[in-house]
């Protein structure tokens, strides 16, 4: 009985041994074989989320939308999209800064001006990389390549005001007293909007504040006599105003970018990659086009940027 205790008692641990063997042997030829080869490439699957905002406008909807569509569409993120229509950029930037955003739609010519606080006026192409490099240095913001048109700011009258005051540029403008300027809440305030045009124009108008989305309406209804428009406004088919020459180049170039958080593009560089299509691939006649169906369509503008990008087949 003895033998054949001790005989049991070595085959059990042969085995418990050879088992441990071959568990330890396979785990080997696992990792073996999830190691890459030389020069390979490993994927990594991207997930998080992302804050994507936007401006309380039309444009600043579709682009937000935009860019929301593309990311979920085309990466493993998921997009909050309840910041879009945010505010301006006096509300954006910190909120980016504080983390509380991660991107959305700007101007060259806004984060020059606003952000920046710079009066120089550089060309397109420098005033891009001196914002793309401040932005960088002092912020830790990446600003993202152009989209491809730029909306700059556009000061227009009625046809009737026009002729009645024998105006066509600012300069002309500048030099009638008595008359009434309809802005919003930061275009008295704004270096780039009224305070620069009584620098250089010499403006001395009364002010009536009204939403952004009335300026139209205010200036057809007569509450005021001039009012500050966007050039790619949609409603710019439908109204006769008559925009004024900018004769003294006072307007910097304001090139329709995407600025993100850094750390966020560097974390889930499929965002970036995402989003690249945009680069370069809507002019001013597509962003009017678009502006107009829901400025005076009333169209939704999730669905309207959705649409182009299907159009475009990026979705």
């Amino acid at each position: 009985m003895k033998k054949r205790s001790k005989f049991l008692m070595f085959m059990l641990v042969a085995m418990l041994v050879a088992g441990v063997f071959v568990v330890t042997g396979c785990d080997a030829d696992d990792a073996v074989e999830e190691e890459p080869e030389e020069g390979e490439e490993v994927e990594v699957e991207e997930s998080g989320e992302i804050v994507v905002a936007g401006k309380q406008y039309a444009e600043g909807l579709i682009l937000g939308y935009m860019a929301a569509q593309i990311i979920e569409e085309n990466t493993a993120m998921t997009v909050d999209t309840s910041m879009i229509g945010m505010g301006p950029t006096e509300m954006l930037h910190p909120a980016l800064l504080e983390g509380d955003i991660d991107l959305y739609p700007e101007y060259t010519g806004t984060s020059w001006m606003v952000v920046l606080e710079e009066d120089e006026l550089p060309d397109h192409d420098v005033i891009f990389d001196k914002v793309k490099e401040a932005y960088a240095e002092e912020f830790g913001l990446t600003v993202l390549e152009p989209l491809g048109f730029e909306n700059t700011f556009a000061i227009a009258v009625t046809e009737e005001k026009a002729e009645e005051l024998g105006v066509s540029t600012l300069s002309e403008l500048g030099e009638v007293d008595g008359l009434t300027f309809i802005g919003d809440s930061t275009t008295f305030t704004r270096e780039d909007a009224y305070l620069g045009l009584e620098n250089v124009y010499g403006f001395d108008m009364e002010q009536t504040v009204v939403d952004t989305a009335f300026f139209y309406e205010a200036l057809e209804q007569g509450e005021g006599d001039v009012t500050t428009l966007f050039s790619t406004d949609g409603r710019l088919k439908e109204y006769g105003f008559v925009v004024l020459e900018d004769d003294q180049n006072f307007f910097p170039p304001y090139d329709a970018i995407y600025v993100a958080r850094s750390d966020i593009l560097e974390q889930y560089p499929s965002v970036e990659e995402a989003l690249s299509p945009l680069f370069g691939l809507i002019d001013e006649e597509t962003m009017i086009e678009l502006n107009f169906q829901v400025e005076v369509e009333q169209r939704d503008a999730e669905d309207v940027a959705r649409e182009f990008l299907e159009e475009q087949g990026l979705i």
